[in-house]
C-alpha cells in the first residue's frame, strides 16, 4: 500500500514549491484519474502562483498553501485506495505506511464472565477483543436467546469491560458482544453468557 504525503509542513518553502508544481503538472497529466480535486487545478495554479511571490517576500510558511496542498493530497489517497501506481500518477511524493489498516470483519470477543455488579440491578461483564483498541457493542436479551428479534442493543464499551445496570431483580439476562471495525465494519458475536441480576 502507497500514500500520498499530506502534511506538508516539514518541508522548506524552496523544496515546497518545485513540489507543488510538479504534483500539479502531473494532477494536469493524469486528470482522467484525479478528476476532481478539492481546491481546483485552477485554484492550485493561483495557489502556486501566490506562494511563490510569498516565498520571495520571505512570508512566514505560508500555512494556508500547506493545508491545501495537503488536501490534494487527502484525495489522492481516497482516489488511490492504495495503489502505488495511481498515487505515482499524481506527483505527489509518497510514503509506505508501517501498518496496513484491517479493514476486514473483526473475529468474535471471547470468554465473555459476567459478574452481579456493586449496585442492585447490575452486572460487570468481561470479555476477550480481538482487537483490543476498537470499540465493542454489548446487546442482551431476558427471554429466549435463540430468536434473534428478543435481542436489543445495550452500548458501546471498550477495552473488554463493561457494566451493565436498570434490570428487574431475578431476571436471567443474556449478553453477547461483537467489535465494531474500521469503516463500522461489524464483527462476529461472541459466544453469549447469562446471569439472574438479584
Amino acid at each position: 500500500m502507497t500514500k500520498a504525503i499530506i502534511d506538508f509542513s516539514g518541508y522548506t518553502g524552496d523544496a515546497l514549491l518545485p513540489a507543488a508544481q510538479t504534483t500539479h503538472d502531473e494532477l494536469n497529466t493524469n486528470v482522467a484519474t484525479f478528476p476532481e480535486p478539492p481546491p481546483t487545478l485552477a485554484d492550485l495554479t493561483t495557489l502556486i502562483q501566490n506562494y511563490g511571490e510569498a516565498l520571495a517576500k520571505k512570508a512566514s510558511r505560508a500555512r494556508a498553501d500547506f493545508i491545501a496542498f495537503g488536501d490534494n493530497g487527502a484525495y489522492v489517497n481516497i482516489v488511490a485506495k492504495g495503489d502505488p501506481m495511481i498515487v505515482s500518477k499524481s506527483g505527489y511524493p509518497s510514503y509506505e505506511p508501517k501498518f496496513s489498516p484491517d479493514y476486514s470483519a473483526p473475529g468474535a470477543p471471547a470468554n465473555v464472565v459476567l459478574r452481579q455488579g456493586t449496585v442492585s440491578s447490575s452486572m460487570v461483564c468481561r470479555f476477550q477483543p480481538e482487537r483490543r483498541r476498537m470499540p465493542n457493542e454489548a446487546w442482551t436479551c431476558t427471554s429466549d436467546p435463540n430468536v434473534e428479534a428478543n435481542w436489543k442493543g445495550a452500548g458501546i464499551f471498550n477495552r473488554g469491560k463493561a457494566t451493565l445496570m436498570n434490570f428487574d431483580p431475578g431476571t436471567t439476562v443474556w449478553v453477547r458482544f461483537r467489535t465494531i471495525g474500521l469503516n463500522g465494519i461489524e464483527g462476529a458475536w461472541s459466544d453469549p453468557a447469562k446471569l439472574m441480576v438479584v
